[in-house]
């Protein structure tokens, strides 16, 4: 059994490490003047993998739980993704960069879904605490933020995202396949009755409140750097603020089970989506660098609540049979068609005003989120 906890956890370090190569450095590596692309363009570009999560993920889900083969989807996915990466290094016209995006997104947008409902099954299975595995994966994305930092300031350049991407998705493919898949597959149903069984009025409301609070927290991610840099910081630095940030989301991740258990779910849910909002707002601020590394610590407090409690908080809205299609609809709407609402709002905002006036609309945003959380407290206790 400890065994297999060590692979689910090598498998969220592969995984996440990938991520975090890409995506905090996607923006800047587009925007540079080899490309000739306007911010419009950037923002486009990377508002592609969460547009394509919205159809694409909850397919990824119902293929999951119609087959049972779990692990195998999962493997496909990330050696896809591996290989399609490569292919940046070569493309500079816009037109070629967007068809590569939305190839390489189809298969990038089944990771995370299909990792967690396997450790899902496996932390019920064996009564292990979610978080402890899932903070595995936050280690692999500050690991991976932080080298390619650095590496970015070397004569590699954010080129090297890509290969370095692509090199740990192939090594954690090879890990995963030493994973005990479970012999007998969950039941499986019909589309109709799984997606009558997927959208109850409770699971609609937290998607709403979901859509304007993870929409900012995972744009921010493709954003962050450009703020850095608009106050005159390295691509060092922002690896740095990510480690810092990603690090601390690590503890909190661990006690979330507890904080649940002593505030309630949708209390902390709404709480961690209020300090997200006033640390956007403080970053709008353009406040001082010593405050903008302390607001790294809050953003590992938020993320590291957040994301272990609103997973758990889905898989207790739905039926067990459509787990797997209830998460990919719930990062389809979150990471899916929330981030990509919000990359290319994002990217119009700096062409029109500047990125300052990206971070304004998170706050408000932000803010609206907390409210309908609240409101979904009432709901929850009527219910």
């Amino acid at each position: 059994m400890n065994q297999q906890k060590r692979l689910f956890q090598s498998i969220y370090v592969a995984i996440f490490f990938a991520q975090g190569a890409l995506i905090p450095y996607m923006a800047l590596f587009f925007s540079q003047d080899r490309f000739d692309l306007s911010p419009s363009e950037v923002g486009t570009i990377v508002a592609i993998l969460p547009i394509l999560s919205i159809g694409v993920q909850p397919l990824w889900g119902m293929l999951a739980d119609r087959t049972g083969r779990v692990r195998a989807w999962l493997v496909l996915a990330m050696v896809g993704a591996a290989a399609l990466s490569l292919t940046f290094l070569f493309a500079t016209a816009y037109v070629w960069i967007v068809l590569l995006m939305v190839a390489w997104s189809v298969f990038q947008c089944a990771h995370i879904p299909l990792v967690d409902m396997m450790t899902l099954d496996y932390t019920a299975r064996a009564k292990i605490d979610y978080g402890a595995i899932r903070l595995y994966g936050s280690a692999g994305f500050a690991i991976a933020v932080f080298m390619m930092g650095r590496i970015s300031d070397t004569a590699w350049g954010l080129s090297s995202t890509f290969l370095l991407s692509a090199i740990v998705l192939v090594i954690g493919s090879v890990v995963l396949r030493q994973i005990s898949e479970v012999e007998a597959p969950r039941p499986t149903a019909v589309a109709p009755f799984a997606w009558s069984a997927v959208w109850n009025k409770q699971f609609v409301a937290f998607l709403i409140g979901g859509m304007l609070v993870f929409g900012p927290i995972y744009a921010n991610n493709y954003y962050f750097g450009i703020y850095v840099t608009s106050i005159g910081g390295s691509t060092t630095l922002i690896g740095t603020l990510f480690l810092v940030a990603v690090l601390c989301e690590i503890p909190f991740m661990k006690v979330a089970h507890q904080i649940v258990f002593r505030l309630g779910t949708v209390n902390v849910l709404a709480g961690a989506a209020f300090i997200s909002a006033l640390r956007n707002g403080w970053l709008a601020f353009e406040p001082p660098l010593w405050v903008v590394w302390l607001l790294a610590i809050v953003q590992g407090l938020v993320v590291g609540l957040l994301i272990p409690v609103a997973l758990q908080f889905v898989r207790s809205l739905v039926s067990l049979n459509v787990t797997s299609t209830a998460i990919g609809v719930y990062m389809a709407v979150t990471s899916g068609l929330a981030t990509a609402g919000f990359n290319q709002l994002s990217g119009i905002i700096i062409e029109y005003d500047s990125i300052i006036g990206v971070f304004w609309m998170y706050t408000a945003v932000s803010f609206a989120g907390a409210l309908l959380f609240l409101g979904l407290r009432r709901f929850h206790r009527k219910g």
